[in-house]
């Protein structure tokens, strides 16, 4: 298949776009500058100037390829808002380029508007917190869903907290670089929150997977494995041979400032369903806090 790949040149999306050329298919990916189109072209993607503000570059990609997969998010939490109203616009553009042709749409999401799961292991039917700040990326993981009703193969991941691996990811770096600013491996309370994970390889196997089995249709959780925040900082402790403590809830608002709604709470997924519907397995030969102690995470402290 000819693939519409968004965030082909992002952390996830160049290992879905690796995966998808390792398995026959043709890709084309969205390029927002040249730079970017050059990127594409050396790992043999053909690239389409556009960017999720353009829809009619996202209409366009969809369009002429057999497929798309949606990768790209304005990560900015300083305007949560104004990047899921820009998600909803692109949406809304895949919707009207794939109505009634029954193509393959493969969207991602991510678990924060689940809220604090607190003991519970969540599943694909696990409500939505309304009182989380998130909230309104879980009203998109709806409409999403409800493209099915209009001829389009919806599929969503549902990606956790972290995805990791290849020294990326949103939130492993931001931590070592609090940790390394503050001399000091922070944690907020006790650190018994329970967070899930699954490393970038995996999460890219997950896609392609959704892609190729044609039965594949509406919510798949993402999650290879549970970390508390205690491991994650004891690990970051070790890779920079400094010290990890539990601080207050209000000192842990002062360091982390937008991300300590990410930092303070459960949010525990179960890809049960990936597993049995899809056959996925994790394949990765190190956890994530191996990961940051010892693999890939350790060229972030030069």
């Amino acid at each position: 298949m000819k693939v519409f790949l968004t965030g082909a040149t992002g952390y996830i999306g160049s290992v879905v776009a690796e995966k998808l050329l390792a398995r026959g298919h043709k890709v084309l990916g969205l390029a927002r500058n040249e730079a970017a189109e050059t990127k594409l072209r050396e790992r043999g993607i053909e690239p389409l100037r556009g960017d999720l503000k353009d829809v009619e570059s996202l209409k366009r990609g969809a369009t002429v390829t057999d497929a798309t997969i949606h990768t790209a998010f304005i990560h900015d939490f300083s305007d949560y808002d104004g990047a899921v109203q820009t998600e909803n616009a692109a949406i809304a553009a895949f919707a009207d380029a794939l109505t009634g042709t029954n193509k393959p749409f493969i969207a991602t999401t991510g678990s924060g508007f689940l809220g604090d799961t607190r003991e519970a292991t969540a599943d694909e039917y696990f409500p939505y917190d309304r009182n989380s700040p998130f909230y309104s990326r879980g009203e998109s993981e709806q409409d999403i869903l409800k493209l099915s009703q209009k001829g389009i193969r919806s599929v969503v991941l549902r990606l956790p907290f972290f995805v990791y691996g290849r020294g990326g990811s949103s939130f492993v770096p931001f931590m070592i670089g609090q940790a390394q600013a503050a001399g000091a491996a922070n944690y907020v309370g006790a650190g018994n929150e329970r967070v899930s994970a699954v490393h970038v390889e995996d999460a890219a196997d997950l896609y392609v997977l959704a892609l190729e089995t044609s039965t594949a249709k509406n919510l798949y959780n993402v999650s290879a494995e549970i970390a508390s925040f205690k491991s994650l900082n004891e690990a970051i402790a070790r890779l920079l041979d400094i010290k990890s403590k539990g601080i207050s809830a209000e000192e842990a608002q002062k360091q982390f400032g937008a991300m300590f709604g990410f930092l303070s709470i459960n949010n525990q997924l179960s890809a049960e369903k990936a597993q049995r519907e899809l056959g996925w397995k994790a394949k990765a030969n190190m956890t994530i806090t191996d990961d940051i102690e010892n693999g890939s995470y350790r060229n972030l402290t030069n």
